[in-house]
């Protein structure tokens, strides 16, 4: 999957968002929410914002981590 396409596949299930909640992303990634907290302490996994206490993913780092996932697999 090239990283336009994983780009599209978020937009298609989340059109009017540009950043994703934690449970959006463990949804869409197949990922637990603990596994997602593990990479935000060993600062690994996806690119995150933190704002006002609450960790967001911007879609199109979601997108690069798909696409870099499917690639190195």
């Amino acid at each position: 999957m090239t990283y336009i396409e994983a780009l599209e596949e978020v937009k298609n299930i989340h059109p009017k968002k540009m950043m994703l909640s934690k449970k959006e992303v463990a949804e869409l990634t197949n990922r637990s929410l603990s596994a997602l907290d593990r990479d935000i302490r060993e600062g690994t996994g996806i690119s995150y914002k933190k704002i006002r206490g609450r960790v967001l993913y911007p879609i199109v780092e979601v997108a690069k981590w798909m696409s870099d996932l499917i690639q190195t697999a």
